[in-house]
């Protein structure tokens, strides 16, 4: 391959990855970032806070999420998942269906300054973006089901939208914390 189609190939791409508006910015969270999520059917569950801001005249949306440190088995590995089916909604607008650019963080009160990921989007920032609602939205969705050969019960675990407003903080398992908590670093207790 010759260099010049080298570099016009990398710069095709780089400019691809550029529109879907990808960057590794992390920034702290303003002081009343929105917050939604959702808890497990065997309970505990995860928060994400985001806000949307101006980045460079673009919209971005800065956020983090959180999973609570006590969960069951069925629910330790299932935040990525949940999290993928997510979407974002800006005063009646979907905006993103992406949630790969929040950082992971310990379940806290609250995430003001909390060190958050960003996104920049295929769209302008406009002033009136600043007072819109935004809508943290992640459906209901199996995240477990057991198969039983003998034809009896089998566990089915589910995610669901909860009411409470930080499900992070919610303990998912009534097992000591030994036995179901994350064993490195920031989530073993």
């Amino acid at each position: 391959m010759t260099q010049t189609r080298t570099k016009v190939l990398l710069s095709a791409l780089f400019l691809g990855l550029s529109s879907l508006g990808a960057t590794a910015q992390t920034v702290p969270l303003g002081p009343n970032p929105t917050l939604g999520g959702g808890s497990y059917s065997t309970g505990g569950g995860l928060t994400v806070a985001m806000e949307a801001r101006d980045i460079d005249g673009r919209l971005g949306l800065c956020g983090v999420w959180a999973q609570s440190k006590q969960l069951t088995v069925y629910t330790r590995r299932a935040a990525s998942r949940v999290l993928s089916k997510g979407s974002v909604v800006l005063g009646g607008e979907v905006i993103t269906h992406n949630f790969d650019f929040l950082n992971r963080v310990n379940p806290a009160e609250t995430y003001a300054g909390a060190p958050a990921g960003c996104v920049v989007l295929n769209r302008a920032w406009q002033a009136i973006d600043a007072a819109k609602p935004l809508d943290i939205r992640i459906p209901r969705q199996r995240v477990y089901t057991s198969s039983n050969e003998k034809g009896g019960a089998s566990p089915r675990v589910f995610f669901a939208r909860s009411e409470d407003n930080n499900p992070a903080l919610a303990k998912g398992s009534l097992l000591p914390s030994r036995y179901s908590s994350f064993s490195s670093g920031a989530w073993s207790n």
